[in-house]
C-alpha cells in the first residue's frame, strides 16, 4: 500500500511543475514540511483543486492542525500566521495584537474571526465558504477576497475593511 507521500507524488505526475514535485519529495513525508510546501504553492493548489479534499481528509486529517491546516475542524482554533480551512470546518479564531494573519477558506467552511489591536488580517474565500469578521479596533486592517459563492459579514469597525469580489471561482 502506498504511503501518503508516494500517493501524492503519483498524483502530481501530470500538471505540476518540477519545483513543486521536488519540494514534496524533499519533505521526506514530514507533516510540517508538507504544510510549508502547500502554503508555498497554495495559489496553484487552489486553482487546480489539488490535492482533492478526500485525499486531504484521508492522509492529513487532524495531523496538520498544529501547522495551520484545518480539515473539517470544529470550535475555537489557534490563528497561526497562515491558516487554511477545508471541508466542513466551522472555526472561531482570535488574532494577536500585532499579528499578520493569512487565511484561505474553502469548500463549505465557516470562519468567525476577531481582529484585535493593530493586526492585519488577509482572507481569501472560495466555493461556498463563509467568513464573519468582528473588527474590535480602529487600528486593525482586514482585506477579504471573495471567489465563487463565498460570503463575508463584518461587524465592528468596518471602515478598516476592504472586500473585493471576483466573478471567477478561483484565482486566475
Amino acid at each position: 500500500m502506498e504511503n501518503r507521500i508516494e500517493q501524492l507524488k503519483r498524483l502530481m505526475l501530470k500538471g505540476h511543475c518540477a519545483d513543486s514535485k521536488s519540494m514534496v519529495h524533499n519533505t521526506c513525508d514530514n507533516t510540517e514540511a508538507l504544510m510549508e510546501t502547500y502554503f508555498y504553492f497554495i495559489k496553484a493548489c487552489t486553482q487546480k483543486d489539488f490535492p482533492k479534499l478526500d485525499f486531504l481528509r484521508e492522509y492529513f486529517g487532524t495531523q496538520v492542525m498544529p501547522y495551520g491546516g484545518y480539515i473539517d475542524a470544529i470550535g475555537e482554533q489557534i490563528a497561526h500566521k497562515r491558516n487554511v480551512l477545508l471541508g466542513d470546518s466551522d472555526v472561531t479564531m482570535r488574532t494577536g495584537d500585532y499579528s499578520i494573519v493569512n487565511c484561505w477558506v474553502r469548500h463549505n467552511s465557516k470562519l468567525q474571526i476577531q481582529a484585535t489591536s493593530h493586526c492585519h488580517l488577509h482572507i481569501d474565500c472560495f466555493d461556498n465558504a463563509e467568513v464573519k469578521v468582528d473588527v474590535d479596533s480602529v487600528y486593525a486592517r482586514v482585506f477579504i477576497n471573495l471567489y465563487g459563492n463565498s460570503n463575508a459579514f463584518i461587524s465592528g469597525n468596518s471602515q478598516n475593511v476592504c472586500i473585493t469580489s471576483y466573478s471567477s471561482k478561483t484565482y486566475k
